[in-house]
């Protein structure tokens, strides 16, 4: 069963695609499922302009994917950096146990965006 949080990202997603003039790349891959997440980021001056992402796998993987674009556009990487860990958790919704993997995936593009910056 899937909240109302992932099917509205899945069935309308509105960050999917690729930037053509992206100066920033995260890969997630997971090797148990399957799910690839490649995302594209316009940063300048320390800011979040666009985000775009290829992503491959299940509906909850797809919509973390989009979920995550919609967040970091126009944040500062000084603002992502200071997100508290229970407010990423909050933001796929509640999850049943098969797709708790994706909170994982989630939890990477952050820690993947913060290290890169």
């Amino acid at each position: 069963m899937y909240n109302s949080i992932i099917v509205d990202y899945f069935s309308n997603p509105r960050h999917s695609g690729e930037l053509t003039d992206a100066n920033m790349e995260l890969k997630i891959g997971n090797s148990v499922c399957g799910d690839t997440i490649l995302m594209s980021v316009k940063v300048e001056n320390g800011k979040i302009f666009d985000a775009k992402y290829k992503a491959y796998g299940c509906a909850t993987s797809l919509a973390t994917a989009d979920i995550f674009a919609e967040y970091i556009i126009n944040k500062s990487i000084e603002e992502i950096k200071q997100q508290p860990q229970h407010e990423i958790d909050k933001m796929l919704g509640e999850l049943e146990p098969p797709q708790m993997h994706c909170l994982n995936i989630l939890h990477e593009l952050f820690e993947q965006i913060r290290s890169a910056a």
